[in-house]
């Protein structure tokens, strides 16, 4: 495995589970307020559908456009993705 691929591994192991790891220590209103956000988030890209592809289709040539060993620049166009889709408002279970 390339280093690179390996650091971008680790970090996005460790990123999942410091989020998982803050998800299951929050009280019990603010899982419940986290995953509301996230279901109805969800459902408004399902219902623009059309408007959710282009998006996707749009990071998705951002991301191929980097080039093959730069994991960590592509690991950044999926962050701005989900980000753009899901906002900024939960950020700081982060």
């Amino acid at each position: 495995m390339e280093k690179s691929v390996a650091i971008s591994s680790i970090i996005l192991g460790a990123s999942i589970g410091f989020a998982l790891l803050k998800f299951f220590n929050l009280p019990e209103e603010e899982k419940e307020s986290f995953y509301k956000h996230v279901k109805d988030t969800t459902n408004e890209l399902l219902d623009d559908a059309e408007n959710t592809v282009e998006k996707v289709e749009h990071f998705m040539e951002e991301f191929k456009s980097k080039p093959d060993n730069a994991w960590m620049e592509k690991l950044y166009v999926l962050k701005k993705m989900f980000l753009d889709f899901y906002g900024r408002e939960r950020r700081s279970l982060l």
